[in-house]
């Protein structure tokens, strides 16, 4: 009897946490692991010119530098990953500065980029909650802690002044099926600059747009090592009878 105890026990350990096939859903501290952003050539291209560029797939932020009410390829800002975005965490980043990337930054969503010759880069001060999942791809983020870091100005706040249809500090993501772990996925989101930012570029537009899969829950460490406690027990108990 107690044998069998301790072998359910095992199993209940070793299965906390974990994701499953039936779990059709995104789940917490599951990752939005991002395609980089694809920059090609759009017009004057030459050897001698660099011409005209922007991002044509893949992961970037757009900026309506124009003000024309829309972001075209070439008001687009190409991102890769650092970690990616965990579902349900915060994800803070410093050491934005003037001048380009120069590995002094500490990012944790997206690896350092340029804009306007200056190095920027995503965080979350609060968690990316999942505010809702119909099961069937759809599920809405809470976005309400989203910023960028740029040029030394450690918090401009992206949460608000939602456009494109959005609800104010919610992304929108769309899965191939489910956007359980191994789906593909998108992810859209816009925002405005507040008015008086010291940015100094308050009330431009800007949105974000990810695409890559997801990655499955991974288990903590603590918790083999637990479930390891309890198989050792178990083999004792096996030799004492």
């Amino acid at each position: 009897m107690e044998k069998s105890h301790l072998a359910s026990s095992v199993a209940m350990v070793l299965t906390a946490g974990m994701s499953t096939s039936a779990s059709a859903e995104l789940l917490n501290y599951s990752v939005l692991n991002f395609d980089t952003g694809s920059v090609t050539c759009i017009s004057s291209c030459s050897a001698n010119y660099g011409g005209i560029a922007g991002v044509s797939s893949g992961s970037y932020f757009g900026m309506d530098a124009d003000g024309d009410g829309s972001i075209s390829v070439i008001e687009r800002t190409a991102i890769s990953q650092y970690n990616g975005l965990i579902v349900g965490t915060t994800q803070d980043a410093s050491g934005s500065h003037t001048g380009l990337p120069d590995g002094t930054e500490s990012p944790d969503i997206d690896n350092p980029w340029g804009f306007y010759g200056n190095t920027g880069m995503h965080y979350s001060i609060s968690p990316t909650n999942i505010l809702s999942d119909d099961g069937a791809g759809n599920v809405t983020l809470d976005f309400s802690g989203w910023g960028i870091a740029w040029n030394g100005i450690s918090r401009i706040d992206m949460s608000t002044n939602a456009w494109e249809g959005n609800a104010e500090g919610v992304a929108i993501v769309s899965c191939g099926v489910d956007c359980s772990a191994g789906d593909s996925y998108t992810l859209d989101y816009s925002a405005a600059i507040p008015i008086g930012d010291p940015s100094g570029i308050g009330g431009v537009r800007y949105n974000l747009h990810l695409e890559g899969t997801i990655s499955a829950v991974p288990v903590p460490a603590a918790v083999w090592l637990f479930g390891s406690g309890l198989l050792g027990l178990l083999g004792f108990a096996r030799v004492r009878k």
